[in-house]
């Protein structure tokens, strides 16, 4: 009797843990895209395809909608109980509004969105969630004549060596959420151990800033590089508990109205919620701590 419901849990527990493996892949080209957001529609579970496609779901979430989110890809959704070792996504044509081009002199330089590393008293971290977290900067008529984008300075807390995360740019759509992409490839940016003011080079791609303002996003890659694993005493419990996240964190300054920060969960994208601690940000909305540097 002892042996049957041994193997008996044993089955049970494979069928609770087994993975579905499968791969992303451009429908036209048929190479595999890295770095695909994956989510599970309405629910807080998700992960992240790695640099050659690959991603694995639990097959005890059968029979629920996956949304497949990459940049320069039509979004796709598919139910998971009918899904394949391939997935084939769109290339998605971009149109922008007006092309401009670069002055090589780059001889003006424009700082928005400047910050002391004194005003960030919090970091938002995403555990295990491919959270997209967005930041509207809004267009001003001092920026004219300096409409490329150079560079970005965000601050980063890790407790692992070079953290990989994605910069998505996006157009404002009609209902003032990101829309359509600006740039149309991952832009990966690395996240020194530590706390870090890192700053990611976007010269080399000549990216205009629009008349009615962009969305910056940071996207947390949920890949096997990126995972840190510690041990944590909760305050409801007594015992130390193996917990997992996936690095980094960013910082984020206390906002009055949350009215320029988003954030995509559950294959959708929503409003940020208010902070209940520290103090300082009790009440108040999270707004990603970041720095452009503009040029001609």
């Amino acid at each position: 009797m002892r042996k049957i419901l041994f193997i008996t849990l044993i089955l049970f527990t494979n069928l609770i843990y087994s993975q579905t493996k499968g791969t992303v892949l451009d429908s036209i080209s048929q190479e595999p895209i890295p770095y695909v957001n994956i989510w599970f529609e309405n629910e807080n579970i998700g992960t992240t395809s790695n640099e050659i496609g690959q991603f694995e779901i639990n097959e005890s979430l059968k029979d629920k909608i996956l949304i497949f989110s990459a940049i320069g890809f039509k979004t796709k959704k598919i139910n998971s109980k009918t899904i394949g070792m391939k997935i084939q996504l769109s290339p998605e044509i971009t149109e922008l509004e007006e092309v401009l081009i670069s002055n090589n002199s780059k001889s003006k330089e424009l700082k928005v969105g400047e910050f002391e590393e004194d005003d960030i008293n919090l970091n938002m971290a995403c555990w295990s969630k491919p959270w997209i977290l967005a930041r509207f900067f809004p267009y001003e008529k001092e920026y004219d004549e300096t409409r490329f984008i150079k560079s970005i300075k965000i601050r980063t807390t890790s407790d692992i060596k070079n953290a990989k995360f994605n910069i998505r740019l996006y157009q404002k759509n009609e209902d003032g959420e990101p829309g359509a992409f600006l740039y149309d490839k991952n832009i990966i940016g690395i996240a020194k151990k530590g706390k870090k003011l890192t700053e990611i080079d976007l010269s080399e791609y000549d990216i205009y800033f629009p008349k009615d303002g962009l969305f910056i996003a940071i996207e947390w890659l949920i890949i096997e590089e990126n995972k840190y694993e510690f041990k944590a005493k909760w305050v409801d419990t007594k015992k130390k508990e193996k917990k997992i996240s996936y690095e980094p964190a960013y910082g984020v300054l206390p906002d009055e109205t949350g009215e320029n920060s988003m954030i995509y969960i559950s294959g959708k994208w929503q409003k940020i919620w208010k902070s209940r601690s520290p103090e300082s940000y009790k009440d108040k909305y999270g707004l990603l701590a970041m720095e452009l540097t503009l040029t001609d």
